[in-house]
Order: C-alpha cells, then structure tokens, then sequence
C-alpha cells in the first residue's frame, strides 16, 4: 500500500468518545505514515486519583506505521486497531488503582509495576 492511501484510510476511522485519530505522511516519497491518537482523559498521577481526578488533560501518543506492510484495508485497519488495544491497555495500568493509597501495582512508567505486569502475561 502506497503511504497517502494508508493515511486516506486511517482518516477515515472513528474511534471511542473523546479520541480523535489522525495520520499523515512522514515525509514525500517515503513509505511511513505518523498515527497520532488524540485522547481526551484525565491525569493519571496519584495525587490526581486521591482527589477524584480532577485534571483533565489531552495526551497524544503516535507511532510510525510502514505503509508497505499492508496489502488490504483490513490488513491496515487491524494493525491500527491492535496499536490501539496496546495504548487502552497502557491507560488501563494507569489508572487501575488498589486501596485507599490508590497504589496502581501494574503501572507501566514504573519498573516494579512492569515486572509485575510482564509476570502475569
């Protein structure tokens, strides 16, 4: 598949309330395509958590996606929705939160909630 068709494709994808999916070319003539995943959401610290999340904020995580490895529109469309199901999996050890301490024993920016994390998949 040919980059600007990859990005024609991917903008026409609509995804959950409050993400906003936009792709463009990374540069002329090359094959690879800038994903970038617009999330409305609300901060994720600790402290946040013990006060009811009250900061809301936009995070903008993106990847790089070679157009050439996609023969099909479900090709493309897979490989953007499992990209997808790693950043909700990122946010969901986020924000799973243990106790009054509001603990998060799997979050993924720390190392110890990563070896927990890579213990049990």
């Amino acid at each position: 598949m040919k980059a600007m068709e990859a990005v024609d494709l991917i903008r026409q994808v609509h995804f959950r309330p409050g993400w906003t999916i936009e792709a463009s070319v990374v540069l002329p003539d090359l094959p690879f395509v800038t994903v970038t995943a617009y999330v409305e959401t609300v901060n994720s610290d600790r402290e946040n958590a013990l006060h009811g999340y009250p900061e809301q904020i936009t995070i903008a995580p993106d990847g790089i996606l070679d157009a050439r490895a996609y023969d099909t529109e479900d090709e493309l469309y897979g490989a953007l929705l499992s990209w997808l199901i790693v950043l909700e999996t990122h946010e969901c050890r986020e924000f799973f939160r243990v106790g009054p301490q509001m603990d998060a024993p799997f979050h993924p920016h720390r190392p110890d909630g990563v070896r927990r994390w890579d213990a049990l998949i």
